[in-house]
């Protein structure tokens, strides 16, 4: 027979899983506002990034586009 302070009630689990949801939906909602969302007026991680690959690929097509 286990201990009394290990046996976990139906009630205790639920309680954790929920609590542990809610630490989870907080911190997405952090990564979100972080990646997504600029607070200073300048541009988001996301739009930096997605600029770079722009450019990046604009110079490889030219480069391809070279004669050779």
């Amino acid at each position: 027979m286990k201990p009394s302070h290990f046996v976990q009630t139906a009630q205790t689990t639920r309680t954790q899983s929920g609590q542990s949801m809610t630490e989870y939906l907080v911190a997405m909602l952090v990564v979100m506002m972080i990646v997504g969302v600029s607070f200073t007026g300048e541009a988001s991680v996301i739009e930096v990034f997605l600029e770079a690959v722009r450019i990046a690929f604009d110079k490889l097509s030219g480069f391809l586009s070279l004669p050779l």
